[in-house]
């Protein structure tokens, strides 16, 4: 019992301390929020007015049976999951510095040679990057909600908003988790500097955040869809734009024979394509827990080996 208390409180003290450290460092906040920002900038700047147009174009012939302001809802909502997509892992990458940082300045050798467990100090890092990830996101969410809201109705039902916190937070966890793979293997925060800028900019194509993934060729969306956040980013458009969606295919009430639902599925990517088949959104679950569950012991296995070489 008590060294099952001794550990607990090791697992709270040592998570505080890091979410304490992500959040004093006002230069990493700014940078675990440059992808959204790069996102949203470019849609006010460049691409908002393409989407517009184009969507309003594929209804030039039966104007006057929908709303124009839904059309913009459904624009602004397709940015929203722009923005929570990237932000999930831009986030929970530069939450994760405190690993290197650790590493740096020879933490982690107090915490191999004490009795805390290394699942224990694992677990800590990835509770506390999750908090992080999950506060952020969260927040950006709700304002943004706020916003999309006040601009035009989002046709989002109680159930589906409890829905975007519940994949917030898993998208959360998928990308902590896996992001704690891939930063196990830098030893200096100046690369995982370095790497985190590249990851912000790119992080936007390869989830299409900036680019619908629909316009590119089916085997480039094969290899987008093995990054777990293309799943989760995925689910986040669905959630926000099918209620949108659903309201104009109503209101045309067959009128176009359905073809703009159809359309907008496939421009907008509703749906994954994973090699030429479809990806239901029970699939993409699963794969983004596997991707979790994988990913920890990833994680365990590369901790304890890098304990047997000291």
């Amino acid at each position: 019992m008590r060294n099952f208390k001794g550990s607990l409180c090791s697992y709270v003290g040592m998570t505080k301390r890091n979410v304490l450290l992500f959040f004093k460092d006002k230069t990493t906040l700014f940078f675990s929020m440059l992808a959204p920002l790069i996102v949203f900038f470019l849609y006010v700047i460049f691409l908002k007015d393409t989407y517009l147009s184009g969507l309003k174009e594929s209804l030039n012939a039966i104007e006057g049976y929908y709303d124009v302001k839904d059309i913009e809802s459904l624009a602004n909502l397709w940015l929203l999951a722009g923005i929570l997509g990237t932000a999930s892992i831009t986030v929970a990458l530069n939450s994760l510095q405190v690993m290197v940082r650790d590493k740096n300045l020879k933490i982690d050798y107090d915490y191999t040679s004490s009795p805390i467990s290394g699942v224990i100090v694992i677990l800590s890092y990835f509770t506390s990057a999750l908090l992080n990830t999950f506060m952020i996101t969260g927040g950006i969410l709700t304002i943004g909600l706020g916003i999309t809201s006040i601009m035009g109705n989002t046709y989002l039902s109680i159930g589906k908003g409890f829905m975007l916190y519940l994949l917030t937070l898993l998208g959360s966890a998928s990308s902590v988790i896996v992001m704690m793979v891939i930063v196990s293997f830098f030893k200096k925060t100046t690369s995982l500097a370095a790497f985190s800028g590249i990851v912000s900019a790119a992080i936007g194509f390869i989830i299409g955040a900036y680019i619908p993934l629909g316009n590119f060729s089916k085997e480039i969306q094969g290899v987008l869809s093995l990054v777990p956040g293309s799943h989760v980013a995925c689910l986040y458009r669905n959630l926000l734009m099918n209620g949108v969606l659903e309201h104009i295919n109503t209101s045309l009430n067959g009128i176009d024979n359905g073809m703009f639902y159809t359309n907008v599925s496939l421009s907008f990517a509703l749906n994954l394509n994973v090699f030429s088949l479809e990806a239901s959104k029970r699939f993409m679950m699963i794969y983004i827990l596997s991707s979790i569950g994988l990913a920890f012991i990833l994680n365990v296995v590369l901790y304890r080996k890098t304990i047997k070489r000291r």
